[in-house]
């Protein structure tokens, strides 16, 4: 559950469970020595170069990140310098009002003054600098979007965002409220200023994971987050006017307006515009820019709309820009090599996105580029990157993707692949069960059925996994699709997927997705769907899908569209709304290089499987468990006498419940080894009563049943067996259960 930081005593238990030198030494050390150095410099000093630049350029109060804006002109004029000194040295007033005011028009002055040297403002660099020669009213969040959600989630969801400088004073002042006055040495300060950047990496951050673009670091630095190719919007809709009819939307909608007054706007904008082309406007503004929200049909703007109306800076969409949206970030790297023709970027975003058959949407996103001021073309008809380009540009620490054809655009349909296969006979399979069997104690047997029983079929590659909870059913599975791609050379945290089956599920959207019902344009993409797009997209490569517990709920409902496609060949059906919707084809061929293995427990808690599935799957059982097998006996630290009597208990506790099903496996076995192993350091804990509290926790309550004779006799061969290694609790619990057993004709542990 999220914390609520607008609750006082909420947010005052996370601030006093955080002990900033110890999360980040480093940093704390290097910002309390850098405050001090500031603190202690006297006007003359202030005014030096070198201060300047240790001021602006090697600031410690957090990462530079994004806001990496050449201001060395500025720094070079002496009067510039002279100002900023003379400046930061003039005294605050005492009331919180003025005060906010003399250092919000102190900020506003650095900026207008910077515009005389760069076209770009360094905002970040000037919020660094106010929090450098003001720490008791800045925090280290010098990134103001991610400050403005700080200020959010510690006082509330308003219409109200304040300017920079009142939302630093007002998380600060928060902080005095509920910690007490500030220290003035450079260490207490230091720890101050930076409880809200750990509040905000710990609770906030990342919280709202749809229009995240950003993520900062344990320093406060911000870089950029990208969504892989798959998962990004397949170009940007064209809108007329461009960034202009952006800021005049922002501007109307204000504080909140109704959806329907907002499209009357627009109306009288561009009254030759249909209906549809209105909406359309309005979900860019939401779903491509994410600069306004939606609430039952109230428009209001979000924190960076708020932000991108009050500078009008497009730093503010540009991480959007670059991280969501397909290609942009192929066609600035590609002016970073050199100039291009619109020809040659055209081309360049077709092979991005094969889908893209027209000069349309390349040209829409060539459009946006410009409309950014991040690429311009010359006379001669070469685009290159602006200075706010080439900056950007260096923000890109990752490797573009391109699509494969069957990842589909906006404009394709998904085509059929039969030239190229998996061929699953190439692999040395001695191989691959030494590597699967290597240090568990799973029997070469075992992984070559599975094996086998995966890929004996054409296209139905299907395995349930069946029996005992924790006798490694899931383990076997991971490791056989690990060993599986290893095979082929490919990364298993690429290849290998494990999706943990919800009780409830009773369609697929769980797995494929969906048509999100407040957001009627936006498909809900699943982690598993991208899966199995990635699979569709590389046919001769295996592509392994762990159903973890997938008889938590009915396979046969979530699981349907599977099952009928792996019988029949038909494309995997994932919508019925056209060719494609929101970059999700209706329809991708069945990727018959992927295997799914299922895992299923048998008990109160989970469905019977139908013969609709297993008619389908090939069929493993787990409850024989052979203790002599398993490899990590000697791990834990027992010494020879206690292994070999721990060992003896469990093996001859397996053999007496063995026969009703109520037995134990190997994650059993490691646990107990594992509780041992921290009791032995005990020395007034004897082995016995560590190894009596140990099975009375991880063995007994697993012991449940009717009335049989099977049932009796089991009992009394485990009391014999407590009996004999002095288990006495444990004996004494079973008695009980012996005796309801003969009284009521049942018996369970919990009672």
């Amino acid at each position: 559950m999220q914390t609520d930081l607008t609750q006082e005593q909420q947010l005052k238990n996370i601030l006093d469970g955080i002990s900033p030198f110890d999360r980040n030494p480093v940093w704390l050390s290097s910002l309390a020595e850098f405050l001090e150095y500031v603190g202690n410099a006297d006007l003359e000093t202030r005014k030096t170069l070198e201060f300047q630049q240790k001021l602006w350029e090697e600031n410690a109060v957090s990462g530079v990140g994004m806001g990496t804006v050449n201001i060395s002109t500025a720094l070079e004029d002496p009067e510039f310098r002279s100002w900023i000194a003379e400046e930061s040295l003039k005294a605050l007033p005492e009331s919180s009002e003025e005060r906010i005011t003399r250092l919000q028009a102190f900020h506003d002055e650095i900026a207008i003054r910077m515009k005389q040297y760069t076209n770009r403002i360094a905002w970040v660099k000037i919020c660094r600098v106010m929090a450098a020669f003001y720490p008791r009213y800045f925090s280290t969040i010098t990134y103001d979007l991610m400050a403005q959600e700080c200020h959010r989630a510690w006082f509330g969801d308003s219409s109200r965002r304040p300017k920079v400088v009142t939302c630093q004073h007002d998380l600060m002042l928060r902080l005095e409220e509920l910690l007490g006055s500030v220290e003035s040495s450079p260490k207490a300060l230091a720890e101050r200023m930076t409880l809200p950047w750990f509040v905000y990496e710990g609770h906030v951050q990342g919280t709202n994971t749809e229009t995240v673009a950003e993520v900062a670091n344990d320093q406060g630095e911000v870089k950029l987050k990208p969504l892989p190719a798959l998962q990004r919007r397949k170009g940007l809709t064209s809108i007329r006017g461009g960034i202009a009819t952006l800021i005049k939307a922002l501007s109307f909608v204000e504080d909140g307006v109704r959806r329907d007054e907002l499209i009357d706007f627009l109306r009288s904008e561009f009254p030759d515009y249909r209906e549809s082309s209105l909406r359309t406007t309005v979900n860019v503004l939401k779903n491509e820019f994410y600069v306004i929200e939606e609430h039952e049909g109230f428009v209001a703007k979000t924190t960076r709309g708020e932000l991108y109306l009050e500078t009008e800076d497009p730093r503010e969409l540009i991480p959007i820009f670059l991280t969501r949206v397909l290609g942009i970030d192929h066609v600035l790297l590609a002016l970073k090599a050199q100039d291009q023709t619109s020809r040659e970027l055209y081309t360049l975003l077709q092979k991005v996105n094969s889908g893209w058959t027209s000069d349309f949407m390349p040209g829409s996103i060539i459009k946006w580029l410009k409309g950014f001021e991040l690429i311009k073309s010359s006379e001669n008809g070469m685009f290159s990157l602006t200075e706010a380009g080439k900056e950007w540009t260096d923000q890109i620490h990752w490797t573009p993707e391109f699509l494969k054809p069957t990842d589909l655009g906006e404009e394709t349909d998904a085509p059929d692949i039969d030239t190229d296969f998996l061929n699953i006979s190439t692999i040395d399979e001695i191989a691959l069960v030494n590597e699967v069997t290597a240090s568990t104690a799973f029997a070469s047997r075992l992984v070559s059925q599975l094996h086998f029983g995966l890929w004996s079929h054409e296209r139905r590659h299907f395995a349930i996994l069946a029996g005992l909870s924790g006798s490694g059913k899931t383990l076997l599975a991971q490791r056989y699709g690990q060993a599986l791609t290893q095979q082929f050379n490919l990364p298993a945290d690429k290849h290998v997927f494990v999706q943990a089956v919800q009780p409830g599920w009773y369609d697929s959207s769980p797995l494929f997705g969906h048509i999100n019902p407040l957001r009627p344009d936006n498909y809900v993409r699943s982690p598993l769907l991208d899966f199995l797009l990635q699979a569709a997209s590389h046919p001769n490569e295996p592509f392994i899908v762990i159903l973890d517990e997938m008889n938590l709920s009915h396979p046969e409902q979530y699981f349907a569209p599977v099952l009928s496609a792996m019988e029949t060949g038909d494309h995997l059906r994932l919508h019925n709304e056209g060719k494609s919707f929101d970059g999700v084809p209706s329809t991708i061929p069945y990727p018959s290089n992927v295997a799914f293995i299922g895992t299923v427990n048998m008990d109160e808690t989970t469905h019977g499987i139908s013969d609709k599935v297993l008619d389908r799957a090939f069929t493993m059982e787990f409850w024989e468990i052979n203790l002599e097998n398993y490899p990590n006996w000697q791990k834990f630290g027992l010494n020879v006498q206690d292994l070999s009597r721990v060992k003896g208990c469990l093996t001859d506790l397996l053999s007496a419940l063995e026969t009703e099903r109520m037995h134990f496996g190997w994650r059993t076995v490691e646990d107990v080894l594992s509780y041992l192993a921290l009791a032995q350091k005990m020395p007034d804990i004897e082995l016995s009563h560590a190894l009596d509290d140990v099975i009375y926790a991880r063995v007994l309550p697993k012991l449940r049943g009717s009335e049989s004779q099977r049932l009796h006799e089991a009992l009394l061969q485990v009391i014999k067996v407590l009996t004999e290694y002095d288990l006495k609790r444990c004996r004494a619990k079973v008695e009980t259960l012996k005796r309801d057993l003969s009284d009521t004709g049942m018996m369970r542990f919990w009672r």
